[in-house]
């Protein structure tokens, strides 16, 4: 190996020094929309989670116009798969395709739909 090859190998020669577009060089970023004031924070979140939720639901109308236009999409292998164990488990088990009825009373009501234990 030459001479010149060898001083550049035990400098570090590129991977020793910061690259122009490396990490070490870069600014850190500023927080642009942060506000100092708690309160107004606050009210910020809420506003941006707020236009959020609008947004998705914009976009839900839209997939939904989409799928009545175009129908749903195909069934995947493993949508079929779950289908089969499904049905398997159905004709092992009949009561797995019964519905869960629900209860006249809460858990946690007495019979008279009072809170608390019927035993006073």
């Amino acid at each position: 190996m030459k001479p010149e090859q060898d001083d550049w190998l035990e400098a570090g020669g590129d991977l020793g020094s910061p690259r122009e577009f490396s990490l070490e060089k870069l600014p850190r970023p500023e927080i642009i929309g942060q506000v100092d004031n708690p309160v107004l924070e606050a009210v910020r979140r809420l506003w941006w989670r707020a236009l959020d939720r609008v947004c998705g639901f914009f976009m839900l109308i839209r997939l939904s116009i989409h799928d009545r236009i175009y129908g749903p999409e195909p069934p995947t292998p493993a949508d079929v798969e779950r289908e089969a164990d499904h049905e398997r488990l159905v004709r092992t088990f009949p009561v797995a395709a019964e519905p869960i009825e629900l209860r006249e009373r809460r858990a946690g009501l007495n019979p008279d739909g009072q809170i608390g234990s019927p035993y006073q």
